[in-house]
């Protein structure tokens, strides 16, 4: 259309374009604050121009479409970057705990009973005839059993607070995929009928990055503009459609696995428990599967360690009531006699060296004579001869005792679980013991003789600095040292993963002000469009304005003229 009328349309054109853009000004500027808003701007094109004299007149102004602003490759970008913060915050938060209660424990709590427990056989060593102080060291010892549990329990209750985590975690997972699917298809059929989805793109966007935060996701966008998410190597939303992530417990590897059912998948589900490595459900893995069970072995090692020391010394020893042969804590060491036992025998074992103590034992007493052979190959490991029915035998890491043997006693027992330290802090227990049981000395008591005997409590004593094999251990190492190879560790641990988590986070925070340049709001700017806007809307206005009068002229030129 041409002439005066043509005009009017360009005026027209001009109010409903600029119109669309202070519309779409308006909305940058109302969700300044809306967390994952992409700016908006419209996109304008000349319309098609006419053919006619003097030559192609415009034909006005449209507008296109309604563009978000973005950087794909930034996009993407903070969306890995997503994923490394999840897992290091999720490993930074579950350390902390830890390693706040390891400091505790260093300086207050268990290395401090261990202390007091052991520094006490000194005093019962300087006073072996005081029953308040051997009624004090029965305490201490159940102080630091009590120590132990309270450990063992930490551990426990991170591990079951952290699986918590992981199933609810799963769970967010699952429901953010279904809402993918959803705006996958509300997507689809929006671009298909020509509209722009830009806000549905954003919410999509934001779940795409709360996935990221949770676990390592993959994304793909396709020709029509859906999302194909992945994970483990395994497709959790298609175009249309979405899986489903569950998170079992396994008994059998006491840990939890990562199951997925992909969309459309009617077999069993897929294990890909071994390819999540970040987010926080990677965090959480790692926190609760591998790293606290390592703590817990170096636990039991110590409470393994502590009671089969403190147990073969004190099981050489006599106390005021002439007794002998007693463990103070219950053992660890399993003793099977195998059929009827004398009255009055007495065997015990205690693992002093774990690493050696692997293979089960038997062990035969005839009168004065004990043989000591391997189990499972039946070859004679120690033969020894006991003094007065009573004596000690040092063998593959074990120290047996044997006590109140006859001149014609026969008897067997099987001796296994010398390495064995799983539960041994949970387990450790205190015997009932009387105080006149705790064996300070070495030589037996009779008629008031030797009671003032204390050279076994000396030997108790110097556990506390003597260097002792403990499971695992690649050298003997005191206990104080032993122990703090846990402290150390968890605190290399929690100041490694608050570093990553620092680290991460100035990057994170450069990524978003990168995006915020680019996809987000500037007052300023947008202000600026308003007032552009504005302007040439009142053009346009007054274009038609300008319009209308000379159709007013052209109206009354006839009535003129006559």
């Amino acid at each position: 259309m041409s002439g005066v009328l043509g005009i009017l349309n360009i005026g027209k054109s001009g109010i409903e374009a600029n119109e669309a853009g202070l519309s779409t000004a308006g909305q940058n500027i109302s969700n300044v604050n809306t967390p994952g808003y992409t700016v908006e701007n419209v996109q304008f094109d000349q319309s098609q121009p006419n053919h006619g004299s003097p030559g192609m007149v415009g034909n006005g102004v449209r507008a296109t479409g309604i563009r978000r602003v973005v950087n794909s490759f930034l996009d993407s970008q903070m969306i890995r970057q997503k994923t490394r913060m999840g897992y290091w915050e999720s490993s930074r938060l579950s350390l902390s705990e830890l390693d706040t209660y390891f400091t505790h424990a260093q300086n207050q709590g268990l290395s401090k009973d261990i202390s007091r427990f052991l520094s006490t056989w000194e005093v019962v060593a300087n006073h072996p005839l005081d029953r308040s102080a051997r009624a004090t060291l029965i305490t201490y010892g159940k102080n630091l059993t009590e120590d132990f549990h309270q450990m063992a329990s930490l551990y426990s209750q991170t591990r079951n607070r952290l699986g918590e985590l992981l199933t609810s975690s799963v769970g967010t997972i699952n429901g953010d995929l279904s809402k993918i699917a959803r705006l996958n298809r509300e997507i689809l059929r929006a671009e298909a009928g020509g509209e722009s989805p830009n806000t549905l793109i954003d919410q999509r966007q934001q779940l795409m990055v709360q996935i990221s935060t949770l676990t390592n996701a993959h994304f793909f966008s396709d020709k029509n503009g859906a999302i194909t998410l992945h994970l483990g190597g395994q497709a959790a939303v298609t175009d249309i459609d979405s899986g489903r992530l569950e998170a079992v417990f396994d008994p059998s590897r006491d840990g939890y696995r990562i199951l997925i059912h992909p969309p459309g998948h009617s077999g069993p589900p897929i294990d890909i428990t071994d390819r999540i490595h970040g987010g926080k459900i990677g965090g959480y893995l790692d926190v609760r599967d591998k790293k606290v069970p390592l703590l817990e072995d170096h636990l039991n090692s110590l409470a393994h360690g502590i009671v089969n020391h403190v147990n073969a010394l004190h099981v050489q020893g006599f106390g005021l009531n002439g007794r002998t042969n007693q463990n103070f804590f219950l053992p660890t060491i399993k003793v099977q006699p195998e059929g009827n036992i004398p009255s009055g025998l007495s065997l015990t074992a205690n693992a002093v060296d774990p690493d050696a103590a692997k293979g089960s034992l038997s062990v035969s007493v005839s009168q004065d004579t004990v043989v000591v052979t391997d189990a499972s190959t039946g070859k004679t490991l120690r033969k020894e001869t006991l003094s007065g029915g009573t004596g000690t035998i040092h063998v593959s890491g074990y120290v047996i005792r044997v006590s109140g043997a006859g001149k014609n006693d026969v008897a067997r027992f099987q001796v296994t679980g010398g390495n064995d330290t799983r539960g041994a802090a949970l387990s450790m227990e205190v015997g009932a013991l009387d105080p006149e049981d705790l064996a300070a000395g070495q030589a037996p008591v009779r008629e008031g003789r030797n009671q003032g005997d204390n050279k076994n409590a000396h030997l108790l004593f110097g556990l506390l600095q003597d260097r002792l094999n403990f499971a695992g251990g690649e050298q003997p190492v005191s206990l104080h040292d032993f122990f703090a190879t846990s402290v150390s560790t968890v605190g290399a641990w929690a100041r490694n993963a608050r570093d990553h988590y620092v680290a991460q986070t100035m990057i994170q925070k450069g990524l978003e002000n990168q995006r915020m340049a680019v996809s987000g709001v500037s007052i300023a700017g947008e202000s600026a469009r308003i007032i552009q806007y504005e302007k040439a809307y009142q053009a346009s206005a007054n274009l038609i304005h300008m319009t209308n009068r000379l159709l007013d002229t052209l109206v009354r030129l006839p009535n003129e003229s006559s």
